[in-house]
């Protein structure tokens, strides 16, 4: 996990330096892909807020889940699937109807010289390739094998096994994955189109065919013991508001609409 990261207030929640109004503390658990986007919207939250501070931890969306389910006190949920909102859900632990905020699309990813050559899905088969992927479970890596899955009908049996078998490293998170990539670790991963706005200057994106895409849904949610639910309920109205989506736009995600 990504520890808790904000500003403005000191991690009490006491009144800021410059003499700001008291606002509490926001705390965010949110999945990895969001950090950038997060990062900005939570500024302008404090900026409309004096004296609030956002904290935000980032990691694999089931990840943030067990740490909710384990009683980390927080205020906010966003996931990267509907299944580990729907087990929050489940489980009592959110406030009100979750709320499909913003969409993302899969890609993979290879190094900027693309020492593979791989120009397309089909070539993440070939043998030798040095695939990177996020561990089981994690959302990313979860619609990658639904992909791969898909795909196999059209490229031949063999095909989610063949890539699956070039799988040398599974990483935390998403993140983490594309991480390896930009570095020259490994010679592909698949992550979230957003995933690639921040290190566009380090990697290529291969697209994946629409029609063996996955669209994926975020929600976000207030959570039930949150301590601090009228600033949950601000934040939410931000990501879904005009602002909110023009920022996670410019980080790579599509319209929830």
């Amino acid at each position: 996990m990504v520890g808790l990261t904000g500003c403005g207030q000191d991690a009490n929640g006491d009144e800021a330096a410059d003499g700001g109004k008291q606002g509490g503390t926001l705390t965010i658990l949110a999945a990895s892909s969001l950090t950038d986007a997060f990062g900005e919207l939570a500024k302008t939250f404090e900026k409309r807020n004096p004296g609030a501070e956002v904290r935000t931890s980032f990691g694999a969306s089931s990840e943030m889940l067990a740490q909710i389910q384990q009683g980390a006190p927080a205020d906010v949920f966003a996931s990267a699937d509907q299944e580990n909102m729907d087990t929050a859900v489940k489980n009592g632990l959110v406030a009100g109807k979750p709320e499909i905020f913003v969409k993302n699309r899969e890609v993979v990813m290879v190094p900027k010289d693309n020492p593979a050559n791989i120009q397309s899905l089909r070539d993440v088969a070939k043998p030798n390739i040095k695939l990177v992927l996020a561990e089981d479970e994690v959302p990313a890596t979860e619609y990658a094998k639904e992909i791969l899955h898909k795909a196999s009908a059209q490229y031949g049996d063999g095909f989610e096994k063949d890539v699956l078998s070039n799988v040398v490293s599974r990483e935390a998170d998403v993140r983490a994955s594309v991480n390896r990539v930009t570095v020259g670790d490994a010679d592909a991963t698949f992550g979230y189109a957003s995933d690639y706005t921040p290190v566009r200057d380090r990697v290529k994106v291969v697209r994946i065919p629409p029609d063996l895409n996955i669209v994926e849904t975020y929600p976000v949610a207030a959570l039930k013991d949150a301590r601090n639910p009228e600033l949950a309920m601000e934040w939410i109205a931000l990501v879904t508001s005009e602002e909110g989506q023009r920022v996670l736009k410019e980080w790579g995600f599509e319209p929830a609409a």
